[in-house]
């Protein structure tokens, strides 16, 4: 039944009904049905059921059946089209999260779209919500129920819930995102609600086109695709991993400022080799292993180019929370063929490099190229690190790319990667092989390492669960009880740590401030402390970390040490994308970014010991980051926007002024 008023409803109700009339199958109208069958009767809740109609779809069967005596026949019901298109008002309007404003309606509001009644008789400001909401948040103690709590009020009221997360970004960002997103997802078979995200599965191959048609925005700018193998440190938690991608659109949009509308979070379900979640009758992803080789490269195929002809060819593809074989391999798959990037391996190398080119005051390197760095880690991301830092130094210096590579050296479970290991070892992977320098001695430990190369900044990567175990990366036991005594928490799951206080101190004999980056996360993994860097070093060096970590004093000093998160870049880096209409993304692009990010780093912030601006900030810098990123795209021929750029400044202007506002509009 349509429900329209006004001459204008009255005349879109007899068009929609002859329109469903049309389309009614067999001769079926809209409501009726062919043959002898009763004629159906509309039930108030948008379903049209036969009066003597019993579906076999509920459990019925053809033909009578005798029920308290009496002698009843069941058909099945008319067949009927849910088909609405309105304005919404009334109940309606209060359950659509993306126009509900809640308490905030107006009494005119209220009045004509048929709201009276239906909310208490007080009228709040959006202001007035949010203070409600954040007084909610700070009454539960578990961040897992604030996430949750937060991710409801995105259901039911769109706006607010952004401008929540815009107005206290320092608070809400380790809720709604890591660590507490990564609780969520190993409980997101529990806890899963509602269609945030789109589900792709193996078994959808030759369909994903029509799979991407059902999704109601026609003009999305931007897809957060995951397929959940390796989340944040967690391991393979299948379409659990949702999660994340989840929670980074949300980013998008509270830091980056693209429209909620713009971004979707897509998961391909392609399996787990998850043990727990293939045994678990809860778990709502595919109860199989995972696809692999051929089939899997075709099902992203099938999957790239779907989205591309649905979407169009300049959006934008992130892939999120792929394995260390696949992640790389997908994006230099498709580098050629549509813009896209991975976050992991591209994101966090930006954002490293940010953190290293601020630094540069308070180490006293007059650039980047003056050090020498040690990461331990080379995995995907590590490599990723040590490339867009060659990168820098190539670009910075005017020097060849493999020249600049030689100020980087890389640490893998084996130990220190140099030239006689790659000629010696026929399964050294591809990607080590531009790390594998001459001139040092090999060494089986990070300790060995750092005496041997002495460098300037050691960088700690440890993402593969072997890594963690044995080899040069697993750290030493030894410090367990150091370790323990300063978590002060059980931490009966935590790994040894990797930069131990003999690497530490030994980096203090390496410089005079060394830089000292412990990016991996959760904080049981981490290579060390803030605390135990500063304590080796005498306070000494400059650290960043993969974890949130408290302010502390350390010889009567205030350190408030911001961690290292992606999040400083790739929400300002694909909104960039966006304004430029990009159809590629280059390595000069994330430079890009890094430089803005560390443009905005104070002298304040480096006399606190931080090499990040306060996350409060993280619009602003968004706007910066997307500026320079867009004026690339111009300057590198990949925009299609035709006609000049603006200048830096006004394009900065424009960026700030087209950012997604989430106050309230007026509909009336």
């Amino acid at each position: 039944m349509f429900l329209r008023h006004g001459l204008r409803g009255r005349l879109l109700d007899r068009v929609a009904s002859a329109l469903v009339a049309a389309r009614a199958p067999n001769g079926l109208a809209a409501g009726g049905r062919a043959g002898n069958l009763a004629a159906p009767r509309d039930t108030g809740d948008g379903l049209s059921r036969a009066v003597t109609g019993y579906s076999r779809a509920n459990g019925g069967t053809d033909g009578p059946r005798e029920e308290d005596g009496a002698y009843y026949s069941y058909e099945d019901p008319a067949p009927v089209t849910p088909w609405v298109r309105r304005v919404i008002t009334g109940i309606e309007l209060l359950r659509n999260g993306r126009y509900n404003k809640g308490m905030a309606f107006s009494e005119e509001e209220r009045y004509k779209m048929h709201l009276l009644g239906l909310l208490p008789p007080e009228n709040f400001t959006q202001n007035t919500q949010v203070k409600r909401v954040m007084r909610v948040i700070r009454g539960l103690s578990d961040p897992t129920e604030q996430h949750l709590h937060l991710l409801g009020l995105l259901e039911r009221n769109e706006r607010l819930f952004y401008r929540v997360l815009v107005e206290h970004q320092d608070e809400l960002f380790p809720i709604i995102y890591t660590p507490t997103v990564g609780r969520v997802c190993k409980k997101f078979s529990e806890v899963f609600y509602g269609p945030r995200a789109l589900y792709i599965t193996s078994r959808d191959k030759g369909r994903i086109y029509d799979i991407l048609k059902n999704w109601p925005e026609k003009h999305l700018k931007l897809l957060v695709v995951t397929d959940g193998e390796r989340v944040m440190g967690l391991g393979d938690l299948g379409v659990q991993g949702i999660g994340v991608a989840v929670a980074k659109s949300c980013l998008y949009t509270s830091m980056g400022g693209l429209d909620p509308a713009d971004v979707l979070p897509v998961c391909i379900d392609v399996g787990t080799n998850n043990e727990a979640l293939l045994n678990d009758p809860l778990y709502i992803g595919q109860k199989t292993r995972r696809v692999q080789g051929e089939e899997y490269d075709e099902l992203m195929d099938e999957f790239v180019d779907a989205v591309k002809l649905r979407f169009g060819d300049r959006v934008i593809v992130q892939f999120e929370d792929f394995s260390n074989q696949n992640g790389k391999r997908l994006q230099e798959r498709y580098a050629t063929r549509a813009a896209t990037f991975n976050d992991d391996v591209s994101g966090v190398a930006a954002t490293t490099l940010a953190g290293v080119i601020a630094s540069l005051p308070k180490t006293g390197m007059k650039k980047v190229g003056d050090h020498t760095f040690l990461v331990a880690g080379a995995g995907e991301t590590g490599t990723g690190i040590g490339e867009i830092i060659a990168e820098y130094i190539a670009q910075d210096e005017k020097i060849p790319i493999n020249e600049a590579r030689k100020r980087v050296w890389m640490v893998d479970s084996k130990g220190l990667i140099t030239r006689s290991r790659a000629e010696r070892e026929e399964d050294l992977a591809l990607h080590k092989l531009p790390w594998a320098h001459g001139g040092k001695r090999e060494c089986s430990t990070v300790l060995e390492a750092v005496e041997a190369v002495r460098p300037t900044a050691l960088i700690g990567v440890r993402r593969h669960d072997h890594s963690l175990k044995t080899g040069a990366l697993a750290g030493d036991s030894r410090d367990d009880k150091t370790r323990r005594t300063n978590v002060g928490q059980n931490t009966s799951d935590a790994k040894p740590r990797l930069f131990t206080q003999a690497v530490l101190q030994k980096m203090g004999e390496c410089a005079q401030a060394p830089l000292v980056f412990a990016l991996s996360h959760p904080e049981n993994i981490a290579e060390c402390t803030a605390k135990e860097a500063y304590d080796a070093t005498g306070g000494r060096c400059v650290f960043a970390g993969g974890c949130q970590v408290e302010p502390f004093v350390h010889a009567g000093r205030g350190v408030e040490i911001r961690a290292c998160t992606s999040a400083y870049v790739f929400p300002g880096f694909a909104y960039g994308l966006t304004l430029a209409d990009a159809h590629r993304v280059r390595t000069p692009m994330w430079l890009e970014a890094a430089e803005a990010v560390a443009s905005m780093v104070t002298e304040d912030d480096l006399g606190k010991g931080a090499v990040y601006p306060r996350m409060a900030k993280i619009r602003e810098v968004s706007a910066m980051v997307a500026a320079r990123v867009a004026m690339k795209c111009h300057e590198m021929g990949v925009a299609s926007i035709p006609g000049k750029p603006p200048s830096s400044a006004k394009m900065l202007t424009d960026v700030k002024r087209l950012m997604y506002n989430p106050a309230y509009r007026c509909y009336m």
